[in-house]
Order: structure tokens, then C-alpha cells, then sequence
């Protein structure tokens, strides 16, 4: 029986650049949901001094995702501290692997109500996804994305991120060479997520990720 069936746990999937957090970020906003981006969680980790992990540290540094066994463990530790004060979670590009979908999804469903568990994947093309990717810019503080795309030039010459004012800088591991291997990564474990997803019964509400952000989020309220 779920813990909290009231909460939702909100799955939003999609390739490098398509804009995954930028769209957490404005539904968390909006419903009160705790946005749960693994990869500030994971780089939070790795900045550490636990030598414990100094295995997944290295393949993180070196651009590979990380082993799907210590994403899965590190996530459900997390969440169960987090859920009790929001509406719900939000993630952005979690699960990466069917690994992490196979042991996260019957968490999710002990937490929630299964029918308050909704996926959203943002359709991006290939040669967009690396396009936004070398150009994006993150804040120093609190790294909320600054995408690579006419609505967000004038912040881009400032410099200053519009929600914390920090300084703007290029994110980690967006190097061409980097943003390829991940981007094949993504095709060869993160696509089978989805398909188990819908195996799963699952309804995978596909976004069109090349409309302008606002437009984006229309699309996901629709159907939220």
C-alpha cells in the first residue's frame, strides 16, 4: 500500500540538451514538488573525499555514466528523506539505465499511487541535442541551466544567473568528444528504459523538445 498516495513522482526522460531540467525546475515550481536531478546529486558525491567510491568517481571524471547498482542504491536512500516534505519528486533524466528502472519503479509504486506516477520523454533530434549541448551555460551556485537558444541570449551576454545572480560558467564534461560517448549512451541504455516503462503499462507522453521552452511546457501541463 502506498505511503503517500496523495504525492506524485514525475519522470522526465530525454536525450542531451533536451531540456529536462529546465522543464523539472518550472513544474516543481509550480506544484511543489522537490526536483531530484541526479546529476548535481552525483557530482555532490564525487566532490567528496570518500574513498569508497573512488571506482564510480573515475568513470564519472572520464564521462561514462557511472555503474547503475550505486545510482540505484544512492537515489532510493535519498528520496525516502526527501518525499515526506513536498508534493512529490521530480526527476530529469532518472532512470538512466532498465537496471535503475527495475529496482527505482517498485519503490516509486510502494511510495505513490501507481496512477499518480506519470513519464514525459522530450523528443530531441541528434544533431539539435549536440548543438545545445557545447553551447549550454550553467550558474556557479545553484547550476540551473542556461540553454543554448534564442530566449535565453541576453542572459547569456550578462553573465549573471536570473535566479540566484551567480556567475555563469560552461558545465562539466561538454567537451564534443564527451557529449558524443554520452549520447550514445543514452541511445544504447536509456531508450530500453522507456520501452519497459510501456511493458510496464505505462503511458510515455512524448513532448516535442524543439519547441520553444514555453511551448514545451504547455505540452506537459496538458497532460499532467
Amino acid at each position: 500500500m502506498a505511503q503517500y498516495p496523495d504525492k506524485k513522482i514525475v519522470l522526465i526522460m530525454g536525450t542531451l540538451g533536451s531540456g529536462k531540467g529546465t522543464q523539472a525546475d518550472k513544474l516543481a515550481e509550480s506544484f511543489g514538488l522537490y526536483h531530484f536531478d541526479t546529476g548535481p546529486f552525483l557530482k555532490e558525491l564525487f566532490d567528496s573525499n570518500d574513498p569508497s567510491i573512488e571506482k564510480e568517481r573515475a568513470e564519472y571524471k572520464s564521462g561514462k555514466w557511472v555503474s547503475p547498482e550505486f545510482v540505484a542504491r544512492k537515489v532510493l536512500e535519498k528520496i525516502s528523506e526527501i518525499l515526506p516534505n513536498y508534493n512529490g519528486l521530480i526527476f530529469s533524466g532518472s532512470p538512466r539505465t532498465l537496471y535503475e528502472a527495475e529496482q527505482e519503479l517498485p519503490v516509486f509504486e510502494r511510495l505513490v499511487d501507481r496512477n499518480n506516477i506519470q513519464i514525459f520523454y522530450l523528443n530531441l533530434s541528434e544533431t539539435e541535442s549536440l548543438k545545445r549541448s557545447m553551447g549550454r551555460l550553467i550558474c556557479e551556485k545553484n547550476k540551473h541551466p542556461i540553454p543554448n537558444l534564442p530566449e535565453f541570449q541576453e542572459i547569456r551576454k550578462r553573465g549573471t544567473c536570473p535566479e540566484d545572480g551567480s556567475r555563469l560558467v560552461t558545465k562539466d564534461l561538454d567537451s564534443p568528444e564527451i557529449l558524443k560517448s554520452r549520447l550514445n549512451e543514452h541511445n544504447s541504455r536509456t531508450l530500453p528504459v522507456l520501452d519497459y516503462l510501456r511493458q510496464q503499462n505505462y503511458k510515455v507522453i512524448e513532448i516535442n523538445g524543439e519547441q520553444p521552452i514555453e511551448k514545451v511546457f504547455e505540452d506537459i501541463l496538458k497532460n499532467y
